[in-house]
């Protein structure tokens, strides 16, 4: 097939599929039961793989939608460290179909970026990302992987921008 369906309709499939196991079909019995209902065709493999926890709609991102971010002090933090001092970005070259999603924050002080780190870590539920320094420099940066909060930084960044364009046009 070689193409993904997209995030909302897999976990749609995800949901079902764990639903079928639970009602007792069998593996062929749930490949068909998705067939007939949905169009589309899911191998035994694939279903074993979301029964048993291995993967499922969510691992790609760890926090599905913006909606699961949980308003806090921290979240708070890391918008207002990356908005100063950093900035939501997409990699050119594209990678299985979709385009890398990245944050990248700088800094002068090892402090204040290990600590937008731990952040990061508390609020998307894994572990800090790596500082690394400029070379040449005496900047600090982080890079961080995640559409979700990429997504919710990008968006005010936008708003901003807009706002202004249309203030500057009256």
């Amino acid at each position: 097939m070689g193409r993904y369906l997209p995030r909302e309709p897999r976990i749609k499939l995800y949901n079902d599929v764990v639903a079928l196991r639970r009602s007792g079909l069998t593996y062929k019995e749930i490949a068909g039961e998705v067939w007939r209902k949905y169009g589309v065709r899911l191998s035994k493999s694939h279903i074993s793989y979301w029964i048993r926890g291995i993967h499922n709609p969510h691992n790609g991102r760890l926090i599905p939608s913006m909606e699961l971010l949980e308003p806090s002090e921290t979240l708070a933090y890391i918008i207002g460290a990356v908005l100063g001092d950093g900035y939501p970005k997409i990699k050119r070259r594209f990678r299985k179909g979709y385009r890398h999603t990245i944050i990248r924050f700088e800094a002068v002080d090892w402090e204040f970026v290990e600590e937008v780190a731990r952040c990061i870590a508390v609020v998307l539920n894994r572990s800090p990302p790596k500082l690394k320094i400029r070379k040449g420099t005496t900047k600090y940066f982080i890079e961080v992987e995640s559409k979700t909060l990429w997504g919710l930084l990008k968006k005010p960044v936008d708003k901003r921008t807009t706002s202004l364009a249309s203030s500057r046009a009256e």
